[in-house]
């Protein structure tokens, strides 16, 4: 969710391109319980360009410009097979944004408010007719 508001994303991938890669970073879940770690230790996804578009509905031109838009954000990076293999990929890490991230806690911050026993007194049920009932 962050790419959508992160300031060193926001103008530079469309929608498509952000929706991406969440899809990819989910599909490393799935490559990372496949055993697929390259001999440097990295987990990489298998996945063309084609299942991409079948699983997105994006049409090829969409596909090819998001995958390009993650490359030059270094989001992404492709490892060729060749012999008409599919490329490797290697789903890198947001540069996270360390305003949003200040404006993110304030906001949770603000929203904290410590609890008083009168708080807490307010917070018990009344046990009367209307909301217990007594039969045993």
């Amino acid at each position: 969710m962050e790419l959508f508001f992160n300031k060193n994303y926001r103008d530079k991938l469309n929608s498509d391109s952000k929706i991406l890669y969440g899809f990819l970073l989910n599909r490393l879940t799935l490559s990372a319980k496949n055993n697929w770690i390259d001999e440097n230790g990295n987990v990489f996804l298998i996945f063309t360009r084609k299942e991409v578009q079948e699983r997105l509905d994006l049409s090829d031109k969409t596909v090819t410009k998001a995958f390009k838009q993650l490359k030059d954000c270094k989001l992404i990076h492709e490892k060729r097979q060749g012999a008409n293999k599919p490329n490797l990929i290697y789903v890198g890490k947001i540069d996270h944004d360390e305003d949003l991230i200040k404006l993110i806690r304030k906001n949770y911050e603000s929203r904290i408010v410590k609890s008083t026993t009168q708080d807490t007194e307010n917070l018990r049920p009344n046990y009367n007719n209307n909301n217990y009932n007594n039969k045993v």
